[in-house]
């Protein structure tokens, strides 16, 4: 596990499209740009374009150009290359921005805290939508390339969906009584996974978005983010700070691949544009990199496991992956989850350490800090098994389960 440490709190973090390029938002409205997964990280830049925190950070779809959002209601493009501002979008919106999500080459969306949702064309940065469906922030955003649909959740419980090349509402959802957190589709965009402050994810089928049509429950703390490993199965972060892997019909928990310490909830997880590492930030100031490749098929791997017969490769040494531990064994150990014990390390954030309002964004407004329920790590499957491969490049949850047992 690698690490990426700041000097104050990361609010958002993005991995570039198509290289091993990290950059974070942080607090004090700084952005960072660096390059993972050499023995040592390298910084690129650091730049300020604003005061105020930086609320999120977006890649483009060809990966020149870096978009942020900040609570000063502003929206800045960089250049990926040198860090230096090529257009500033100042009070782009009434409220503070933030979310931020990137559509395609040519639109971004971005959604404040009063629940408004825009479009913007960068090619002219001029606006292209505006939608006024939602009375509370904005959490999280996801998008159908192939459908042309914008999803959304918020803080007011609901889920609202938008074809963004009209302007008015496709379709929205009965109130979930809960705040809705992070959203991803999965099943070929056949279903839609929504996360909550409850600790509830909620499967929605498409086309089908007055209510959920399944729940998995069993996280003990909200589920704040959402990221797909494939079309079966997702990671969550959650305030209890475990990432945990999740099948997806089958509902199933398959494990934990790490966590950044009760005390920092995750804020947000990506996944590489080479499925090599799945990175999370917290509120530890840090953000992480977890070697998951073997979480992924591969052929020529399969050939050797069947040569060798040992089942082991998925964890060769310490230093080259990371330990995968079911939860059962991980809930001793996730606690102390500090590199160095260190009063930096463990430093817990304050929403009042920028400003006398609550600088932190909104869903942590009514946010509830549950300890882990040590029976929420009962039950869970910890049998190897003999992997096989069913694609290249997919996630097989047997080869996650052996992989847990090997190190053991």
């Amino acid at each position: 596990m690698s690490k990426l440490h700041f000097s104050s709190h990361v609010f958002d973090f993005a991995l570039h499209p198509s290289a091993q390029i990290a950059a974070a938002g942080l607090i004090t409205g700084d952005i960072e740009c660096y390059k993972f997964g050499q023995k040592e990280n390298q910084q690129q830049w650091s730049v300020k374009p604003t005061k105020k925190s930086c609320r999120g950070v977006e890649f483009s779809e060809s990966g020149n150009h870096l978009y942020s959002i900040s609570r000063d209601r502003s929206i800045h493009t960089l250049d990926v290359e040198t860090g230096k501002l090529v257009h500033k979008h100042s009070a782009a919106h009434e409220s503070p921005i933030n979310k931020i999500l990137r559509l395609n080459e040519n639109l971004i969306a971005t959604g404040d805290d009063m629940g408004i949702i825009k479009i913007w064309d960068n090619r002219s940065h001029g606006l292209i939508h505006d939608y006024h469906e939602h009375t509370d922030f904005i959490a999280d955003m996801t998008f159908s390339t192939d459908k042309n649909t914008l999803i959304a959740v918020a803080g007011d419980g609901l889920l609202s969906i938008w074809d963004i090349r009209k302007p008015k509402l496709k379709a929205i959802s009965d109130c979930m009584d809960d705040e809705l957190l992070s959203v991803v589709t999965v099943k070929n965009e056949k279903k839609v996974i929504t996360g909550s402050q409850a600790g509830v994810l909620n499967l929605w089928t498409w086309g089908e978005w007055q209510d959920s049509s399944d729940r998995i429950v069993g996280h003990p703390s909200s589920i704040d983010t959402i990221c797909k490993l494939d079309e079966d199965t997702i990671c969550t972060g959650s305030s209890d700070g475990i990432i945990r892997v999740v099948s997806v019909l089958p509902n199933k928990f398959e494990g934990v691949i790490g966590a950044h310490g009760e005390d920092f909830p995750i804020e947000r997880i990506r996944l590489s544009y080479d499925n090599t590492w799945l990175a999370s930030c917290a509120h530890d100031n840090s953000v992480r990199f977890w070697d998951i490749k073997f979480l992924f098929n591969n052929a020529d791997e399969d050939e050797n496991d069947d040569e060798s017969g040992d089942g082991e490769e998925a964890v060769s040494s310490e230093d080259e992956h990371n330990e995968v531990k079911s939860e059962a064994g991980f809930s001793q150990s996730y606690k102390s989850d500090s590199d160095s014990g260190s009063e930096e390390d463990n430093y817990q954030f304050s929403d009042r350490d920028d400003s006398d309002e609550a600088e932190r964004a909104p869903r942590r407004k009514r946010r509830m800090l549950q300890k882990a329920d040590d029976n929420f790590f009962d039950g869970l499957e910890t049998s190897p098994s003999k992997s096989k491969a069913i694609t290249e490049n997919t996630f097989d949850p047997i080869r996650f389960m052996s992989a847990v047992v090997a190190v053991h």
